[in-house]
């Protein structure tokens, strides 16, 4: 059975790789895409989704632009990461040719809500909706529209157990709209967590550049990627392979026995200055607060990867 998926996102270069896995996978039957400001400004990561899927001929999807803004407070992009256009290259200019611009849509959340329920029904069973940006997107749709919860599981790409990147104890994604995350946690909805801990260990090395290669302009323009990534995350982190956070969450959808994971109690942070936006998570259920999310502690990289790499050399240009 194909694994029914919606992905909402901020492209950046790591969620390209995750639209990649998505639509590409011959597993995966990619329902749409929707783009939250993060990585970039949301028109931006908009423009970017739209890019990507023509790179790999999947114009077919719905794309939706979702929040410029994160609920209570600003949200700071990560230019340094991702570059001016949130998927920059080598040169320093956007990596996939944009798109011709499209008109705001007012009624998107609506839209959004009615394509998750109609695919739902059609195939009677829950939707999965992965998330690899900050949950601000996520955050208005269940409140506005509370029936959606009974049609959706989620699964995220975010926080950690302990050491943050963008915060000494917060994950970027999170810490960009903890007030949006934590809606999502105390949702009820079955949730699942990539967290740090696990992406960290997806490392795109020199063996795994060499299996993707540089002999068709696609991988060319993959390996471009990244290297770009790979030479930020050496100046900002100090990572001599870049690691590649979000295609780990669609990965945990398409197969979550490659992953050993726990159910826990997680908290989101909202308030203190040292540690807004940490994922507090319990992990010897010291607080008796019943468990809220499944939390991933490990992937099998190899077969990660293998996925991985077998969507990218999918893509026949």
């Amino acid at each position: 059975m194909k694994k029914t998926i919606w992905l909402d996102c901020d492209p950046g270069h790591d969620d390209a790789m995750a639209i990649i896995l998505a639509a590409k996978h011959a597993d995966i039957n990619l329902i749409g895409v929707s783009t939250v400001a993060g990585n970039q400004a949301v028109d931006k990561t908009f423009a970017n989704a739209r890019a990507v899927l023509a790179a790999i001929g999947r114009t077919d999807l719905l794309v939706l632009r979702g929040q410029a803004t994160a609920l209570l407070h600003p949200m700071p992009f990560c230019e340094e990461i991702h570059g001016v256009s949130g998927l920059d290259g080598p040169d320093g200019k956007p990596l996939f040719a944009h798109l011709p611009a499209l008109p705001d849509n007012e009624m998107w959340l609506y839209d959004w809500k009615e394509a998750l329920v109609a695919a739902s029904i059609k195939l009677g069973d829950e939707i999965d909706l992965v998330c690899t940006a900050s949950l601000t997107n996520v955050a208005l749709l269940i409140t506005i529209f509370p029936s959606i919860r009974s049609y959706i599981r989620i699964t995220i790409m975010g926080g950690a157990l302990g050491v943050g990147n963008t915060g000494p104890a917060a994950e970027f994604n999170i810490e960009n709209d903890p007030e949006a995350a934590h809606i999502v946690f105390e949702s009820g909805i079955d949730l699942t967590m990539v967290p740090l801990e696990v992406t960290h260990t997806l490392l795109a090395n020199p063996e795994v550049m060499k299996k993707i290669g540089a002999e068709t302009p696609f991988t060319k323009k993959i390996s471009e990627l990244l290297y770009f990534f790979r030479d930020t995350y050496k100046v900002v982190f100090k990572f001599d392979h870049p690691p590649l956070h979000d295609p780990a969450a669609i990965y945990y959808v398409l197969n979550p026995s490659a992953f050993t994971s726990r159910k826990m109690r997680v908290d989101i942070e909202r308030g203190s200055l040292l540690s807004r936006g940490q994922t507090v998570c319990d992990v010897y259920g010291r607080s008796k607060l019943p468990a809220n999310c499944n939390v991933a502690l490990a992937v099998d990289v190899h077969a990660f990867w293998e996925e991985m790499i077998t969507a990218v050399h999918a893509v026949k240009l």
